[in-house]
């Protein structure tokens, strides 16, 4: 059976589509606030930094001195401009396969 269109009035419409100018400034309120950018702090710009010898041989001396167990806060203070997670990363990522293959070279 095919379906029947019914012409139905604007103000029987289960929702309320007025234009206020009250509305329309709310939302361009919030576009506004939505498009500026909040300026960043000096912990995100330090992520995109590449490590430099001096910062590896640094965290290389921290871990030797203090060990690898170090746990959350201990990684901390390894590098000085650096997060501990940064700090950490780079052990595990660079520093420890670095490590075992010059050990594996001398054998």
């Amino acid at each position: 059976m095919p379906r029947q269109v019914t012409k139905t009035n604007p103000s029987s419409k289960p929702y309320n589509r007025s234009s206020s100018t009250e509305e329309i400034d709310i939302k361009l309120q919030l576009d506004q606030k939505e498009t500026t950018k909040k300026p960043k702090t000096q912990r995100e710009n330090i992520g995109n930094r590449k490590w430099t010898p001096d910062e590896l041989i640094q965290l290389f001396e921290y871990v030797s001195k203090h060990g690898t167990s170090l746990g959350k806060n201990g990684w901390e203070n390894a590098v000085p401009g650096r997060t501990a997670n940064q700090s950490y990363q780079a052990w595990l990522q660079t520093l420890t396969p670095f490590i075992k293959k010059s050990i594996a070279g001398k054998a």
